[in-house]
C-alpha cells in the first residue's frame, strides 16, 4: 500500500508547572487512517488547548477527561493525534506518581514478558537473505511475512520455512492486496507443499468485510483484521457479525491507549485473540507505549515493534526499547513509560512546530 524511505511521524512534550516532562508520538498514516503528519499535528496543537490550566487530583478524574476528550470529533478524526497527546499526558501524571505508566490502570502487570516478531518487508532475493538471516542469527520463531499477489506469497513461504525450519511461526499480511478467491487459492497451494501459515493479516481491501469472512471461512486459517479495524465502531461491526478471528491493536491508528483498552476488551469477550501492531519507522515511545498497554491488558498472540535499531538511524533515548535473543523483552518498571528522552537526540531528528500552546 506505501513504499516507505523516511519515518514520519511527531512527537508531543507536555510540562507541568514544576517543569516535569512528558513524551507521547503519533505515526499517521494516509494508507490507513487517512491521515496526513500536517493536519495531525495542526490537530494536537488545537487538542491540547483543552488541558491547558487542568489540574487533576485524582487519576480516576484524569481518566474520565481523557476518555471525554477521546470522543470528541477532532480527536476522533486524528486518532494518531489523540494518541500523542494522551500518551504524554499519561507519562507526565504516571511520572508525577512515580509509577509506571500501566500502574494507573492496574496494580500488578498482566504479563511477566513479551516476545516480539520479525517482520519480513517486501525485499529483494538478496536483501530477503539478508533479513531472513538476521531474524535466524536473533532466534526470532515468530515471523510476519509482506505479500503482494498468490504466486509471489507461494514462492516466499516455502523460502521462509526453508531457511528457518518448519516450526516457524508464520503468519502473512497482504495489507489489502488479495481479492479473497485470490487468498484462498494461496492457502490452499502453500498447503499442497505440506506447510501452513498460522494467519492471514488483512488479504483483502479495507472495506470488504465479506471478503475477509471467506477468506476464513474457506481456509479455515485465522484472518487478523488491521486497517478494517481502526475504530470501535468498526471493531464493533467484525466482532457482531463474525467477520474474523483476530484484530491487529496499534496505538496510534486506534487513537491511543483508551481506546485499545476497550478494544481489547470488546475482543476478548467475543473470543477474538489480538495482536500489538506497529507502525514502520516508530521510536522507543510509542515502543515504551506498546509494553505498557501490553502490562494492562496482554497477553497478546503476535507483538510488534521496538525495531528502531534495524529502522531507524538514531531513536530520541539513550537506551532505546529493544528486544533481547528470541525477541523476548521485560515488562517496563520506571516511572511513566519507563524510557528518558534525550534533549539533544530529540532536537537533532526534530522540527520544533510550536514552543507554547
Amino acid at each position: 500500500m506505501a513504499r516507505r524511505s523516511e519515518s514520519q511521524g511527531f512527537i508531543v512534550e507536555v510540562e507541568d508547572a514544576d517543569g516535569l516532562k512528558g513524551f507521547g508520538e503519533g505515526t499517521p498514516r494516509d494508507y490507513v487512517t487517512g491521515e496526513t503528519v500536517a493536519a495531525s499535528e495542526n490537530a494536537a496543537t488545537k487538542l491540547s488547548q483543552i488541558f491547558i490550566g487542568k489540574t487533576f487530583k485524582e487519576q480516576k478524574d484524569l481518566l474520565s477527561f481523557l476518555e471525554e476528550a477521546g470522543n470528541a470529533r477532532l480527536a476522533m478524526d486524528h486518532p494518531s493525534a489523540f494518541c500523542a497527546l494522551e500518551i504524554a499526558v499519561l507519562d507526565l501524571f504516571a511520572r508525577k506518581r512515580n509509577v509506571p505508566l500501566w500502574g494507573l490502570f492496574v496494580k500488578k502487570p498482566a504479563v511477566d514478558s513479551l516476545t516480539y516478531s520479525s517482520v519480513l518487508p517486501l525485499l529483494d532475493q538478496n536483501q530477503r537473505s539478508k533479513f531472513l538471516g538476521l531474524t535466524g542469527k536473533l532466534g526470532l520463531d515468530h515471523v510476519k511475512a509482506k505479500v503482494s499477489n498468490k504466486d509471489q506469497a507461494v514462492e516466499l513461504v516455502h523460502e521462509i520455512f526453508t531457511i528457518l525450519g518448519p516450526e516457524t511461526d508464520l503468519r502473512l499480511d497482504a495489507n489489502g492486496a488479495f481479492s479473497w478467491d485470490e487468498a484462498v487459492r494461496a492457502i490452499e497451494d502453500i498447503r499442497k507443499m505440506g506447510l501452513r501459515v498460522s494467519a492471514f493479516e488483512q488479504p483483502v481491501p479495507k472495506g470488504d468485510l465479506d471478503g475477509l469472512k471467506r477468506v476464513e471461512k474457506q481456509s479455515s486459517i485465522p484472518v487478523i483484521a488491521d486497517e478494517s479495524a481502526c475504530t470501535l465502531e468498526e471493531m464493533g461491526t467484525i466482532i457482531s457479525n463474525g467477520i474474523c478471528s483476530g484484530l491487529s491493536i496499534r496505538l496510534s491508528k486506534c487513537g491511543g491507549i483508551l481506546k485499545c483498552i476497550k478494544a481489547i476488551k470488546m475482543a476478548k469477550e467475543a473470543g477474538l485473540f489480538c495482536q500489538l501492531g506497529c507502525h514502520v519507522g516508530e521510536t522507543s515511545i510509542l515502543a515504551a507505549a506498546g509494553r505498557q498497554l501490553a502490562s494492562i491488558c496482554g497477553p497478546f498472540k503476535y507483538t510488534e515493534g521496538s525495531y528502531s535499531k534495524f529502522v531507524l538511524g538514531t531513536d530520541i533515548t539513550e537506551t532505546p526499547c529493544e528486544f533481547s535473543f528470541g525477541g523476548h523483552a521485560k515488562i517496563p518498571v520506571g516511572p511513566g513509560l519507563g524510557i528518558d528522552v534525550s534533549k539533544n537526540l530529540l532536537s537533532s531528528c526534530s522540527q520544533l512546530i510550536s514552543e507554547t500552546v
